[in-house]
Parts: C-alpha cells; structure tokens; sequence
C-alpha cells in the first residue's frame, strides 16, 4: 500500500527509483582532559587531521565535472575557509594547549560555543551557517578517527537511487550529483542552507524537513519525490508510477523548451514588458545567472557580511563588497535590501542589543534595529552609495510601519551623504530609496509612503504573515499560510494601485513571485516587476510571452472579490488556462 508524507521542497522535479537510507548521525563527544606530557602530540594530531579535511575537500571539488565546477565550487571553497578559518583553529589550540583538552573534546567544545551564539533561531539563513559550522566540525572528528569507518561514503554504489538521510552536507549534495543519485530526502534542514542552494543549482529534486525519515523509509522501497508539489510517495501503485513517468517526461521537454527562451525579452503577446529581476542572498549566485536574461537584482540580502563573525563589518569592506557585486551586473540596477534582522532573522551576536524579545517578530527587527544602531545604518548607507559611483544602486528599507521611520531613515542617509563630502570621497548623490511593503499598515497607507520614496517592493513572504497571524514557519499552523486571501491580495492591490497614482515603480519580491500559480494573477492585479530566485525566472518568462494581459483583470478582480477558497482555487486554475 502506497504511503504519501510531506516535506519542504527546496529543489523541484520529479524524481523516480530504489530508496537507500544512509545515517549520517550526530558526533556526541564526552569531556577528555588529558596529560601535559601529551598535549604537543594531541596538537600534532589535530594538525594532520585539518590537513586531511582541507585535502579531502579540495579532492572532492576536483572531481566535479567542468560543467558545474564554476557554479557549485565556490560552496566547497567556503568549506575550506571555514577549516582554515585563523579564529577557529587558535581557539581549538588554545584549549589544547592550556587547558588540556583532547583535540577531540577541543574541537567539539568549540563548536558548542560557537552553537550558543545562534539558540533560539529558527529557520532562516544565519541558522543555516551552523549547519556549514556542523559539517566541517563533522569531517574533521571523523579525521581525528572519532567515527572511523562507521559511515558509509556516498558514491557510485548509490547512482539511481534516492538517498534518505538525516542531514546532507554541501560535499554530500555534490558526491550525490557525480555518483548519479536521482534525488535526496533529509530529517533536517531548511530553503536557505548551503545544501539546498546546491541541490537547486543542481537541478536534483530533493525534499527537506522530512521527520523521522531515517525510520519511514527502508532500503529499497520505490519511491517517488514530486518536488513541485513537496511530497514523496512510498511504493506508489502501477497507476501513480505511469503518471509520474509522463510527468518526467513533460518536464523535460518544458525544460528544453524554457532553454531556448531564456534570453528573449520579458513582453506579453500584446506588447506589455514586464521586468525580471532576481533574488540574491551571497555574492557567488551572480555566477548562476546570465545577465542578459534579467532586468537586474531586485532584492540583495546584504546579511551575510554580518553573520559569522565576532565583529561588524567595516564600512569599506562592505563597499568593496557591494561595488564587485555592481560592477558585475555592468548596466543593471542592483537593489541593496538594507540589514534585515530580527524574528526568523535572528539578530548575531556582534550586533545584539538589549535583551532577548518575547515576542521577536513584533520586536526590534528590520528597520527598527537600524533605527536604533545608527551607527552601523550610516556605515551601511555610505558603503552602498560608494557603490552607486560604479553603477546603479538603490537603497530599500525592511519592514517600514510607519512615516517617522521613513523620515528618520531619509535623514540619516542625508547624513551619510554630508559626512562623505566632507572626507572627499565619490559616491553616487541621486541613489533611489524605496520601501518593503511587508506589513499590513504600510500596504493601507501605501498612497501616503507614495509621496516621500522612490519605490515600493512587496514583501510578500512577512505580508501573508502578518495579515493573517500566522508563523509560516509553524508546522502547527503554517497550513494557514495563504497568499490567495482576499486581504492579502487586496493589500497587494492597494499597493499597486498607489504606485500607479503616483507614478513610482511597484516590484513583488516574495516567494508568490517566483510561483508560476499566481504569474498570471499579479500580472491582472497591475503588477509590472518580478524578482526572484534565478532559477525559476525562464518559467515565469515563459508563462509572460504567452499571455495577454487584456484576459486578465476581470478574473483577477473576482479572485480578490471572492470569499471561498475553493472558488479562487477554481477561478485560478480558469486565469492559468487561458491562450
């Protein structure tokens, strides 16, 4: 009998065959003080074994065929920074040699240090970076023989099969890929971590947050991953077997298709440009995407620079990262998202205030927290319109609630202007400002924000939210979480319709515009501009040039009028039909 479960998809497609199930485990290290006679040889030992794990992923990179070694290397490059890293391995020697720990013991005790600064995080990118901390801190206890020979490696034994773990490294995803596994299942893990970046870039259907899989699945087992719709059946019956080959099938040949189109312009059938823009959250995705096939970045997520360090970033070490980023989108606008942390986001370490918030999604997050640091706001300000001296720039502020913070935040980056004229440095003067719209009283009062910024960019992941109380992140009650509620989209409307009586460009960054479901809807509601992820961008462009915008407003408007669900549901798939 067939058994259907669910999961987080973070890489779709479709995905057929035998089931392996492969137990990475958790390293649990028991405290080991040792003699002071052997504390030299100890340290000798943990020098070989971060010579080994530099070696065994420098060895793995290499075997990564020419094909996407430029695109996925630089996953394992951050790997081996991160063993490298001088902080790190001064910190394990330290404890080895003043405090007589075992290199074991040091190296793990390390790690729970280094855990206790991201508590409390839920699934959001600064908790993915753990998990690459996990994984290195994994590979080199395996070198210092802690789990010698107790894990099975993936490779070549494993190819046509999907494999079933409980956590998948960035070196796992990439073996998995050159071995030929059709697919991967993991217990843990989440949209934004290294491993899923990877199994997108890779095109290799995987599904993530799967409970207890390591006990659901057995070896074997035939089993089906449909990553579009973010469920695995467990030895499916003859009938599901045929529709899911020719779902395979179609898939592939769309694929070809979306191939062919990917560098034509973004225009309807009568005559309409719409603009694609991607989603970007670390500087090497640049590499995943062809510049000729966007309009430019519509949303960079400038968090990375803070996450996984002690200190703040300097202000010119985040120019020299913004200006590469600008210099390599030549003549297209790059949308620089300013620091945005606080609820999921969780707040690091080198820039936490104040004490840990009840309540951290209506607490000092986005905007709020550089409101209340400005310090680090100004530097951030000026490094960005350093940038804007080599290309187009704009600046966008997270969650705005309110005018005051708008004036505030304007004035502030007037500020940062004065004081860069007066240390005679370049920078662009004219740098466009704009606003997210991810809250339900910026949306309502979007006619007034209209008349003080340059744009509005919807943020429609918080909005969804906020609107309709809801913790996407809730297993509990993220069932909940929908973007066709009327007052989700009559808050997207009011927005659109805002922008358009003031003459300010409207974009829609969230996960709804990279879902070809609602292309059609959003486009009927007036919406102009898309960013998202890269990867899904041809699809979307597909379902543009073959749409004609005059079809659309009536059904959109009776899908925002509707009070059923089912009937949006059906009004929907009606809009998504039309030729």
């Amino acid at each position: 009998m067939a058994i259907i479960i669910k999961g987080l998809s973070v890489s779709k497609g479709i995905a057929i065959g035998k089931c392996y199930v492969l137990s990475r485990g958790q390293i649990r290290i028991e405290e080991e003080i040792i003699e002071q006679k052997l504390v030299s040889k100890e340290a000798l030992h943990f020098d070989k074994a971060i010579k080994k794990t530099i070696n065994q992923l420098k060895s793995i990179k290499n075997k990564i065929s020419p094909s996407i070694k430029k695109n996925v290397g630089l996953f394992l490059d951050t790997h081996i920074l991160l063993v490298k890293d001088e902080a790190f391995l001064s910190n394990i020697k330290n404890k080895i040699f003043k405090k007589n720990f075992s290199a074991q013991w040091a190296v793990y005790s390390e790690y729970l240090d280094i855990e206790k600064s991201f508590n409390n995080i839920k699934d959001s990118y600064i908790k993915q970076r753990i998990d690459d901390i996990n994984h290195i801190v994994n590979i080199i206890l395996e070198n210092l023989n802690v789990k010698k020979n107790k894990i099975k490696k993936i490779s070549k034994y494993f190819a046509k099969h999907i494999i079933v773990t409980d956590e998948l490294s960035p070196a796992d995803v990439l073996l998995a890929h050159e071995s030929k596994v059709l697919g991967l299942i993991s217990e843990f893990g989440g949209r934004s971590s290294h491993s899923s970046i990877l199994t997108t870039s890779l095109e290799m259907p995987t599904m993530v947050g799967v409970k207890n899989a390591l006990n659901i699945f057995k070896n074997d087992d035939e089993i089906i991953i449909d990553g579009n719709e973010g469920i695995i059946i467990i030895n499916p019956d003859l009938k599901a077997l045929k529709y899911y080959k020719n779902l395979q099938q179609k898939i592939l040949k769309k694929k070809r298709l979306l191939s062919n189109i990917s560098l034509k312009k973004s225009i309807t059938l009568d005559k309409q440009k719409i603009e694609l823009m991607a989603n970007l959250e670390l500087p090497h995705e640049l590499k995943i995407i062809n510049q000729k096939s966007i309009d430019g970045i519509g949303l960079f997520r400038t968090e990375y620079l803070y996450t996984d360090r002690k200190d703040l970033p300097t202000e010119y070490e985040q120019f020299i990262a913004y200006k590469k980023i600008v210099k390599k989108m030549q003549n297209h606008p790059v949308i620089f998202r300013t620091l945005d942390v606080g609820s999921d986001k969780e707040i690091p370490e080198n820039i936490k205030t104040g004490s840990i918030a009840r309540n951290p999604a209506l607490g000092l997050r986005g905007i709020r927290h550089s409101l209340s640091d400005q310090v680090i706001f100004i530097n951030q300000i000026k490094a960005i319109l350093r940038a804007g001296y080599h290309g187009e720039v704009k600046i966008l502020l997270p969650m705005i609630t309110n005018l005051s913070e708008v004036s505030t935040a304007l004035k502030l980056i007037d500020k940062a202007k004065i004081i860069l004229k007066t240390e005679k440095v370049k920078f662009e003067d004219n740098v466009k400002v704009g606003i997210m719209i991810e809250v339900p009283s910026s949306a309502v009062l979007a006619h007034r924000f209209a008349k003080h910024i340059d744009f509005f960019s919807i943020g429609t992941n918080d909005l969804v939210q906020y609107t309709l109380a809801i913790d996407r992140i809730d297993d509990e009650v993220n069932y909940l979480y929908d973007p066709l509620n009327s007052a989700v989209l009559s808050l997207i409307k009011t927005t659109i319709d805002a922008g358009k009586k003031n003459k300010i460009p409207v974009a829609l960054c969230g996960e709804m515009a990279g879902d070809p479901n609602y292309t059609r809807l959003l486009i009927g509601m007036g919406l102009k501009s898309f960013s998202m992820h890269p990867s899904v961008i041809p699809e979307i462009k597909n379902i543009i040039l073959n749409t004609d915008t005059r079809k659309l407003k009536k059904i959109s408007y009776q899908i925002i009028a509707s009070d059923s669900p089912a009937e949006q549901n059906s009004l929907l798939i009606k809009l998504n039909s039309l030729s």
